[in-house]
């Protein structure tokens, strides 16, 4: 009696353990409604789901494990077309020493696996989530620079895996990029940066065909919600299909970002030093005598200097490469203009302080008085426009003076104009 005990009490858990692993999950012929199903017995369902599945791939493909190892296809000369559906961009944070962009994101792929088809009647379900990418063949979809050694930090993995009862598996390509930039430093400090990387499949080149969901590159790439602090020029951002290098049956995907840098603190630091300097230069002719206006030049002159040493030092550490900035050629032009307005003063003032016994020509003092009188700036003394001072005191030096004073003006005059002119040209 009591080995009959036994034996009925060992039947029974046996029983009741085939019971409770259903490999075909008989109890769903019971579910009428998908969305009753408690959140764990749902998991059951499809774990059920996909043993059914792996097992008819097995079949199909006459191998095992067929849906982990294999692609989805099976005749030679088949392709998989994997669909572009968007991307976006989370983070992104520059290295300026080594002129690279560190881009965080992911793109939304979709492709057909013929294996995962089943009757949603049948199943009470029409979408099946794999809870680990290793359960699944995906396309080996990875950075081009994956396998060199200086690239380890590129990191490329799939996240929400899931397909539909027709086998249109859906995921998310999660990235982790160093991407080479180019950069043009013309409108420094607001630089402007392009910056790509490639993904591209390294063991099925031909086998994998990229389609993209948008004609439009610049649609497929979001970046609305980036975390950067350079803004982003979407006009230069995009993901664009292209052939692989040396291999043109084979496709890769270029993803770029185009970024300027916007640091209106820099500018202003950069950029208000020389344009007071510039401010005196323009003004230095209003001050009055040759040795006023001398003074303030040097001080214009000095001013720019000490403004192009701290430009200096913000110079990045490899430099511009190719590119001249504007800004530093405003800094020249700026000094160069001082330069040459302070040798021309120099030079008039110069002049007009050698003793001259014979006057100037009757209409060139005339004019040389208008021309002080009307043009701007001041003059040295007095003008007296009618040569008696050359027949009283035998000495002209007072008429070559108002002339010199004129040549001064008018030189000034011209150099506020080419200075006016020169920095128009250079900002636009």
């Amino acid at each position: 009696m009591v080995e009959a005990r036994w034996i009925s009490l060992l039947l029974s858990l046996v029983t009741l353990s085939v019971a409770a692993y259903d490999i075909d999950c008989k109890w769903k012929s019971n579910i009428t409604d998908i969305e009753d199903v408690a959140h764990h017995k749902y998991q059951v369902l499809e774990e059920c789901l996909f043993y059914k599945l792996t097992s008819d791939a097995d079949r199909m493909q006459d191998k095992s494990n067929a849906l982990m190892m294999l692609p989805p296809t099976v005749a030679a000369g088949e392709t998989l077309e994997v669909q572009v559906l968007d991307g976006s961009i989370t983070e992104m944070w520059m290295n300026e020493v080594f002129k690279e962009m560190n881009i965080n994101g992911f793109l939304k792929l979709s492709w057909k696996d013929r294996r995962l088809r089943w009757n949603p009647e049948e199943w009470k379900t029409e979408v099946l989530r794999l809870k680990s990418m290793g359960r699944l063949w995906s396309p080996d979809i990875n950075s081009d620079k994956l396998q060199t050694g200086s690239q380890s930090t590129d990191f490329v993995n799939y996240h929400d895996i899931q397909s539909n009862y027709n086998g249109n598996v859906t995921a998310r390509l999660e990235f982790r990029m160093k991407a080479q930039c180019q950069i043009d430093y013309t409108e420094y400090p607001n630089d402007r940066k392009h910056c790509c990387f490639n993904l591209q499949s390294n063991l099925y080149k031909r086998y994998v065909r990229f389609i993209m969901e948008h004609e439009g590159a610049h649609e497929m790439l979001n970046t609305k919600n980036t975390k950067t602090n350079w803004h982003i020029d979407p006009m230069y951002t995009w993901i664009s299909k292209m052939n692989q290098e040396n291999d043109n049956r084979a496709e890769r995907l270029e993803v770029c970002v185009g970024v300027v840098r916007k640091s209106s603190t820099l500018a202003v630091e950069l950029t208000l030093p020389v344009l007071i300097s510039a401010l005196i230069l323009l003004l230095a002719p209003f001050f009055g005598k040759f040795n006023q206006q001398i003074y303030v030049k040097m001080f214009a002159l000095l001013l720019q200097f000490l403004s192009f040493q701290f430009l200096a030092e913000k110079t990045p550490q490899l430099g511009f490469g190719d590119n001249i900035p504007k800004i530093y050629v405003f800094y020249a032009f700026t000094i160069g203009m001082t330069v040459l307005s302070l040798i021309a003063t120099v030079m008039i003032s110069a002049m007009s302080r050698v003793k001259r016994k014979v006057p100037p020509a009757h209409r060139y003092t005339l004019l040389a008085s208008l021309l002080n009188a009307n043009l701007c700036c001041g003059s040295e003394e007095e003008p007296t426009t009618d040569g008696t001072s050359s027949k009283m005191s035998q000495d002209a030096t007072s008429d070559w003076l108002q002339v010199h004073s004129a040549l001064n003006n008018l030189s000034s005059i011209l150099l506020i104009f080419i200075y006016i002119i020169g920095a128009i040209v250079i900002a636009f």
